[in-house]
């Protein structure tokens, strides 16, 4: 009698183990889910709010490739028209700059929630940021380069190079814009026919040092 008694005890103290091993496992595996859980939501929490910041770069972006396209178009009609002076040309010496700002991307980055992102979509994300720093940048260069080129200009000697120096700038300008617009529209799944383009009738010449 004691030792069926016995054999029931060691058997309903195997059986309390196994449960409490079972809800151990469970619990873990719980935490372990709910953690997964989370770094995903914040992934896409900040996906979401990359999508927004590019649509604005997009939408900024888009509209000073409108006004430095005039610029560049004024600027021709000015040369065809012969009359090159400081007072013709004063309009269309304006730098239009997309404001390319990049701090949810700079954001996530710093979070690591670009690890919880699909590499396709961080791939695609690098490209973008990386094509609007150089354009960025040579907007940068190119607001250094403004002083003496109007300066050029309004003295007059040397009005005609510093004319279309200034010209040329702008061309590069909205060339590398165009690019990194690209970049946006495949982002944001935005078609070519959907997309409003300005026309491209840029001069080709390089820069003159």
């Amino acid at each position: 009698m004691a030792d069926k008694k016995k054999g029931t005890s060691w058997k309903f103290f195997s059986s309390e183990m196994v449960g409490i091993a079972f809800a151990v496992i469970l619990a873990l595996w719980l935490e372990g889910w709910y953690e997964d859980f989370q770094r995903k939501e914040r992934a896409d929490e900040f996906l979401e709010r990359i999508k927004i910041e590019v649509s604005q770069n997009r939408d900024d972006l888009a509209s000073a490739i409108d006004g430095t396209q005039e610029s560049i178009d004024g600027i021709g009609k000015v040369f065809a028209s012969g009359d090159v002076t400081f007072r013709t040309l004063a309009p269309f010496l304006e730098i239009e700059g997309g404001s390319t700002t990049s701090s949810a991307w700079t954001t996530a980055q710093m979070t690591q929630a670009i690890s919880e992102m699909p590499v396709e979509t961080v791939t695609s994300l690098a490209i973008i940021y990386d094509s609007q720093a150089y354009y960025a940048d040579y907007l940068n260069y190119f607001f250094q380069q403004y002083a003496d080129l109007t300066i050029g200009i309004r003295i007059g000697e040397s009005r005609l190079v510093s004319a279309r120096k200034f010209q040329q700038h702008l061309s590069i300008t909205n060339s590398l814009a165009r690019q990194v617009l690209e970049n946006y529209d495949a982002f944001l799944g935005i078609k070519p026919e959907e997309a409003a383009t300005p026309e491209e009738a840029a001069p080709s010449e390089k820069v003159e040092s």
